[in-house]
């Protein structure tokens, strides 16, 4: 299915990654890592998803080296909160398909005192 443009292209949406100010003020969370292929083709970290722990915000943080692949966990997620799903939710999904999923690696859940910590290990920051 395709969607209407506007005036950005595929990758300029989701470089809406983090804003440092952001990254610093939330806390503690958790956050799944997910490897694959990245933009060079070879196979490294994609990015994170991460939950707050009172379970109301979340996201996917996208690796430098991933943005292509990273991209299409963005869409997913803001596609799945659009269809009503809460942020809790669509990280459980993914949460339940720890390893192997697909053509993703899904680490087991991690926990950080902040998103900040993610975001640097993931290298967004």
């Amino acid at each position: 299915m395709r969607g209407t443009w506007d005036g950005r292209t595929p990758r300029s949406s989701d470089r809406e990654l983090v804003a440092p100010r952001d990254a610093l003020s939330e806390g503690p969370v958790r956050f799944l890592l997910v490897s694959g292929r990245t933009d060079d083709e070879r196979w490294g970290l994609v990015g994170a998803f991460w939950l707050s722990i009172d379970g109301d915000r979340g996201g996917f943080l996208v690796s430098p080296g991933a943005v292509w692949r990273g991209a299409e966990m963005v869409r997913s997620f803001r596609r799945a909160l659009e269809r009503g799903w809460q942020a809790e939710e669509v990280y459980g999904y993914w949460q339940s398909l720890t390893g192997v999923a697909g053509d993703v690696w899904i680490d087991p859940q991690h926990h950080a005192d902040t998103l900040f910590q993610v975001a640097r290990r993931v290298g967004c920051l």
